[in-house]
């Protein structure tokens, strides 16, 4: 790695927090990766039910950091952007950009509460792209090992811990090069009742998955085979990781992190359909059960340019990566001094390719460099 560690903390700090945490507190400690759509689900139900958008807690970034690197630009609806002229992609301050690009990291917590903010146990990042027309979802591993700004190298959701959304977007933008323009904080007690109200989900479980999920979800009844989950059921699923994982399109088999990021997207892909299918009923009873469990630095105004668009970005196609990327990490067990203990993280090699194959996801050939870029395999391929 080629950055210098910068200055530990004066407190030991690890991927797990010190603070007491029930069985329950651990076991609703559920994945984001399925709130890649729930700002557009909420800004859809806000059209109908206005006044539940002021029940969620607007953050302007003054309040929270006034050295938060989150692009200030007003979020434009796709009407605005299609009467201007294309602006041109570029770099700002290190980190490239798109005016037509909107970047909005999701974070999700087990507990958030304003004077303790916990860990960001599930980070995605939703790039509205409306230069190509799609919707792209970038899912950050978090047990990378970055640097975070401030401090020294942890793993990618510490920095939540230490310095909340805005800390944990500058260590993003920092080690992957990505302007994000808004975040969302998501309480993760929102979801079994967002997933009852879009009438559960239907996914087919392994023996072990089933096995698993009636042991420790805090419902029975899963059974080998096809089963239609409620929110509780659907809640624990997404975040299995001790049982492989088969996707049932390709036939792939995925373990541990791997395999619970794939049952993220299959929710996501689920979700998506459940609520393009929804009633207007189900639409006004998601509202009521999502808005109150956000935090975010997306003012009113621009919540409503987002709802006003949210049928545009539902029929965009949709994408998405994993960072780091499966051919571009490896896993090792560090014994940092200033932990002291073993510290088992995902090393990004290199962090420069990283940023690269990210920022190329999300891009395309906006960008000479970032449509050159090869992985591995896809240099291999094109020498064949």
């Amino acid at each position: 790695m080629n950055e210098t560690p910068e200055k530990a903390p004066m407190e030991e700090i690890s991927s797990q927090s010190s603070r007491p945490r029930s069985k329950k507190k651990l076991i609703f400690s559920i994945i984001t990766c399925f709130f890649s759509v729930i700002f557009i689900l909420a800004g859809s139900a806000v059209l109908f039910v206005n006044a539940r958008l002021s029940t969620y807690r607007y953050v302007p970034d003054e309040e929270e950091s006034t050295t938060s690197t989150v692009s200030k630009k007003p979020i434009e609806s796709v009407e605005q952007q299609e009467n201007q002229p294309v602006g041109d992609a570029e770099k700002i301050d290190g980190l490239y950009h798109d005016d037509m690009v909107t970047n909005i990291l999701l974070l999700g917590v087990d507990d958030y509460q304003p004077n303790d903010p916990g860990r960001s146990d599930s980070m995605l990042m939703v790039s509205l792209d409306r230069r190509h027309k799609k919707l792209k979802l970038t899912s950050f591993m978090r047990d990378t090992f970055v640097s975070i700004p401030g401090y020294n190298y942890y793993k990618l959701n510490t920095a939540y811990f230490l310095g909340g959304a805005p800390l944990q977007v500058k260590t993003i933008e920092k080690n992957f090069q990505v302007d994000i323009d808004r975040y969302i904080i998501i309480d993760f007690e929102a979801f079994p009742n967002i997933i009852d109200a879009l009438g559960g989900i239907t996914v087919e479980l392994s023996s072990a998955e089933a096995a698993e999920m009636n042991e420790k979800a805090g419902v029975t009844g899963a059974v080998e085979g096809i089963n239609q989950l409620n929110g509780k059921q659907a809640r624990y699923y997404s975040r299995i990781r001790n049982c492989k994982f088969t996707d049932p399109n390709t036939g792939d088999v995925y373990y541990d992190d791997y395999g619970r990021i794939r049952r993220q997207q299959l929710v996501i892909d689920i979700l998506i359909e459940n609520f393009k299918n929804a009633s207007a009923t189900q639409i006004l009873t998601l509202a009521n059960e999502i808005v109150p469990y956000l935090v975010s630095n997306i003012s009113p105004d621009e919540m409503v340019t987002l709802a006003k668009d949210a049928l545009t970005y539902m029929s965009y196609s949709m994408e998405s990566a994993q960072v780091p990327h499966n051919e571009l990490h490896y896993g090792e067990t560090l014994y940092p001094s200033y932990i002291g203990a073993p510290y088992s993280v995902l090393i990004p090699d290199t962090l420069e390719d990283n940023a690269l194959y990210l920022n190329r996801f999300i891009y395309e050939d906006s960008f000479p460099e970032l449509a050159e870029f090869k992985l591995p395999s896809e240099e291999g391929a094109a020498a064949e």
